[in-house]
Formats: structure tokens, sequence, C-alpha cells
């Protein structure tokens, strides 16, 4: 997509074939590249509780009768996949005493599809991608028809056609659950207009107010499986970009993954970036730039909400949290706008991601980058500087990192009028 770009390009920018590439993605294939971080599926404890919680005292209140009510009936013991359940919900996830426990769940019951299901995502997100493929498919083979999540899993520890199938298999299951979904809510909104109407009083609010009230609670229902289902799409068409590109309809199933995507979730970041990359494939400069405006747009969106979220007083706890969009997919959004020489945008981007995290690497490369389309080497090299600080700091992984910084530098240091090596950096940092 990059060099599809470079050559339906007439400016005089650097080649951005060098911002497209990721260090942290060298060892990965494309496809792996694309959809290895790609997760359709949060658990609870994603997010740390909030502070403000209540948090009641383990032996009680003082004063309290610490008798129990005899005539009270016992809480019912949980089950252990329960157990199994709530260890992945806590904060932090309790993995090794989850796994013991699905274990044992399927000992007992060796086809709980549920048990299965669990312990397959569970095993893939530790990396055991040869035994939560193996338990997936197992899970699969029981109960074909449901669960979406074990085909989005076993997708991405697949690849080609097989990936694809299994693509397939979960957007099937993920629309059908957002359809009988949508016709419930629907029913049970209407139901509840109709009772309130009939039996209104001065005291209740409005019926307008109701309808808008219930129509916001089927959308908050149906907004998880919109995100769901437009992530499987982006990934069938990022297939067919990839590893399926030699198909000979392979632009065509490409097209109609992005539409069938974006009917049922318009501002979705994933399938705008994905859109972006078809766009720049085909050399069509200005309607990857329509797309990728479009997804910034997104981004915008759902940070706003996000913030609108954290300063309100959340009492509504079935309420959905609004998550920041997934750095990864800024990250990429923003490597697309640079090569589209939209750096003004992809900037405020950076910048935001380093408010969130100061020390992510990418973005300081990134930011780099934009700077040198802006002919702005100096800026460029404080980046490359502030890299190269971070590198040293940090080590192991980081220094995949110093290939591109070494080619960043390079780049600033074209229209500089005094080029200095990367080793001269590094010694002015220390």
């Amino acid at each position: 997509a990059t060099e599809a770009s470079a050559s339906a390009s007439s400016s005089s920018a650097p080649a951005p074939a060098s911002v497209a590439a990721d260090p942290s993605a060298r060892s990965r294939s494309p496809r792996g590249r694309l959809l290895k971080k790609r997760r359709f599926f949060r658990r609870k404890s994603s997010r740390a509780p909030k502070e403000n919680f209540l948090v009641l005292p383990q032996d009680g209140f003082e004063g309290e009768d610490e008798e129990e009510d005899e005539g009270a009936e016992p809480l019912p013991e949980l089950s252990l996949l329960e157990q199994a359940n709530q260890c992945l919900e806590a904060f932090p996830p309790q993995t090794g005493q989850a796994r013991e426990l699905l274990e044992r769940a399927l000992e007992a019951e060796p086809e709980s599809f549920e048990a299965l299901d669990t312990l397959g995502v569970l095993l893939s997100e530790e990396g055991e991608a040869e035994k939560a493929r193996e338990v997936l498919l197992r899970s699969a083979k029981l109960r074909p028809e449901a669960g979406a999540e074990k085909f989005l899993y076993l997708a991405q520890l697949s690849a080609g056609a097989e990936a694809l199938g299994h693509f397939t298999r979960g957007a099937s299951i993920l629309k059908a659950e957002f359809e009988a979904l949508k016709v419930a809510a629907e029913a049970a909104g209407a139901e509840r207009s109709t009772g309130t109407s009939s039996s209104s009083s001065s005291t209740g609010p409005p019926p307008a107010a109701e309808a808008t009230a219930a129509k916001a609670s089927v959308e908050r229902r149906l907004a998880p499986l919109r995100q769901q289902f437009a992530g499987v799409q982006a990934s069938i068409a990022e297939l067919y970009m990839t590893e399926l590109g030699d198909e000979a309809d392979a632009e065509d199933k490409c097209e109609a993954a992005l539409a069938e995507g974006l009917a049922m979730h318009a501002s979705s970041l994933e399938l705008l970036t994905s859109m972006v990359a078809h766009r720049k494939i085909q050399g069509c400069a200005d309607d990857a730039k329509a797309a990728a405006l479009a997804a910034v747009a997104a981004v915008k969106s759902a940070i706003e909400a996000a913030e609108a979220e954290s300063d309100e007083d959340d009492d509504d706890l079935m309420r959905p949290c609004v998550e920041l969009p997934d750095e990864e997919a800024v990250a990429g959004l923003c490597r697309h706008l640079i090569d589209l020489e939209q750096t003004s945008e992809a900037r405020e981007l950076l910048v935001g991601l380093l408010e969130r995290d100061e020390e992510d690497l990418r973005a300081w490369v990134l930011l780099g980058w934009c700077h040198v389309v802006e002919k702005d080497p100096e800026t460029a090299k404080d980046c490359v500087r502030h890299g190269l600080r971070l590198v040293k700091q940090h080590g192991g992984e980081s220094d995949d990192f110093k290939p591109e910084l070494q080619k960043l530098l390079k780049k600033a240091q074209a229209t500089a009028a005094a080029p200095k090596p990367l080793e001269a950096i590094e010694e002015e940092n220390e």
C-alpha cells in the first residue's frame, strides 16, 4: 500500500516507504503485522476500578450484628467455570489460577464448550498458540453455530483461506446476534414506552424523553457488536490486501468487506484505516485522503466521548465503558497520514499518544517523520535524540527501533548543513 501511494504521489516528500516500517513487527508475517494486536473482545479487567468506588470493610460496619440470619438461604456454590471467570475478571487477572480451574472443569466435563472457549482464549493471549488452536478447534466442532469469539481467535492463529473461513464464520454469528438483540431490545423498548404512555402521570418524564432514553439504551447494547463486526470485516479486507491478494477477485471482495462493515459501523477506525490502505493500493490518492480524514474525525470523536465519560459520575453500572482508541490503530493511521502528506493531522494524533505515554517510541519515530516531510530537520533530530534516550534507558525490544531512528536521522540530515552521525548524537545525549 505504501509503495502504491508513493508511485501515485507527485510531491517531493521523502520516500514514504520508510515511514510505514514498524520495527516491532519485523519478525511477523504481513497479516500478522496487521492483525496480531487486534482484540475483538475486551475483558472487564482491562480497566482499573475507579478510585471513588465505595469499598466496604471486610469485617462489616461497627455495631453490625455478626450473627447470620438463621432463616437465610445459603449462597449457591460457584462452579469451576464461574470461579475461573471471576479470576479473569479480577484486577489484575489471576490467569494461573483461572487456567487450573478451567482444566479441572474440563476433566469433569470434557465437552463443555464454554470452558473450552474460555481456556482457548486464555491460552491464545498467553502466547501458547498451538495449544490454543487445539482447544478452540475442539470447541468449534462441538458447537459450530455459536460463540463468535472462538472463530475470531482461530482466524488470528491461522493463515490464508483457513483464516478467511474462520473470520467469515465469526462475522456470520456476530451479525445474527446483532439482529436478534436489535429486535428484542426494540420490542422491549416499545413495550416500555407503551406502558409508560398509558399510565403516565404529571410527575413522570414526558413520552418523548422516555423514547429517547429507550433508543439510547438499545444503542448501548448494540455498540459492542457493531465494533466487533467492523473489526472482523477490516480483518477480511486486510487478508485480501495481503495473503489472498493474488486471487482474481481479491479487489472486489476487499471492497465488499469494507462496504458491509461500514454499513453497520460507519465511523469504525479500523475499517476507515483499511479503506485508506485499499485506496492507496488502487492509486486513488484523493479518496485515500478523504478516508484518512474521516478516520481522524472518528478518533477525535472517540477521545471526546471517553473524556466526557470520565468527567461524569458513572452511576449506571450497566452502561458500557467508552474506551480510548487503540494506540496501535492510531499509529497505523498516522503512517498513512504521513504518506499522504497530511502531517498536521498526524502530528496532532501523535502528540495525543505521547500525552498518554511519553515513552511511546513508535510515536516519537512517526513524529520525527512528520517533521521530515514538513522540511523541519532540526525538530526531527530532536525526536531522534529523545528516541535514543528511550532506547538506551529501556533496552531489550526497544533496540529494534534503533535502525529506524538511524534511517530517520539520515533523512533529517539530507537537508542539514553539517550532518552528524548517529554516534555523535548519542554522545551529545550523554
